[in-house]
């Protein structure tokens, strides 16, 4: 398998990213979205889904997207180091941590994606895993080739990771945020309320702080045309769809709904 990150090389070149989620967990569904062009697919382990203990489902993950030349970008369930190592040794090179409200919680989960950190030695394993061919690619240009590889994002998304967001944003390695508003509404007491002023205003200071420390910016888009307006405010990276089922939804049932009124 290629150990070459097209999505960070996409985060350092200052392109914008698209892609879209899939909840079903189907190599093949992974195939279309990268056949259509998505830079990514969000693979969402925190709500749905197998556990993410399970290494045969990334492995037959990872294979789709490197067919379909996509990345993918797994939400894990939290920052647990042996989760992390456990998904990146099946070859995910992007993950995404949700719900942390600390420094110190994404430096954790950062220190575990690595060999090295910083000055020390991170907390990464070495295994004849997919990643490493089995164990046919271990030597030295392998640990560095995957320190340089390997991206992690967290979600912004509770009204504690706000008034910590300037030592979030410091810590060292971490490779973007996504912006949690249904989450961040809740936590400012408007539920789902995303429109609501203070849930704007605060996704405005998060989107502003985040860059004024060139971190990259993630958000969540409904439609062509905030995905237009979120790019003109900076966001680098979109997921532009919430998965298949959506898109199955939004296509049969007004078609159903149509068919039914004219018999």
């Amino acid at each position: 398998m290629s150990q070459n990150n097209q999505l960070q090389q996409k985060f350092e070149n200052g392109d914008v990213i698209l892609g879209a989620q899939s909840i079903t967990h189907e190599s093949s569904i992974i195939e279309i979205y990268g056949n259509l062009g998505l830079d990514f697919v969000w693979i969402d382990f925190e709500h749905i889904g197998p556990a993410a203990y399970d290494s045969g489902i990334f492995e037959d993950l990872t294979r789709a997207a490197e067919v379909a030349e996509t990345e993918l970008l797994v939400r894990l369930s939290n920052n647990e180091p042996a989760l992390i190592r456990k998904v990146l040794d099946s070859g995910v090179r992007n993950i995404l941590i949700p719900r942390i409200e600390t420094a110190e919680e994404v430096k954790q989960a950062v220190e575990a994606s690595r060999f090295s950190y910083g000055n020390a030695v991170g907390e990464r394993g070495i295994a004849a895993s997919r990643v490493s061919g089995w164990g046919s690619k271990l030597d030295r240009s392998y640990v560095e080739r995957e320190d340089e590889n390997t991206s992690v994002g967290v979600m912004i998304e509770n009204t504690t990771a706000v008034e910590n967001l300037d030592e979030i944003l410091q810590v060292e390695e971490l490779g973007f945020i996504v912006i949690g508003p249904a989450d961040l509404s809740v936590s400012l007491g408007h539920p789902l309320e995303t429109d609501h002023p203070e849930v704007e205003a605060t996704i405005d200071e998060i989107r502003e702080t985040s860059k004024s420390f060139d971190i990259p910016v993630g958000r969540l888009a409904s439609s062509a045309t905030e995905a237009q307006e979120m790019i003109n405010n900076g966001v680098q990276l979109l997921r532009i769809s919430s998965g298949e089922i959506a898109a199955l939804r939004s296509v049969v049932g007004p078609r159903l709904e149509k068919i039914k009124e004219s018999t």
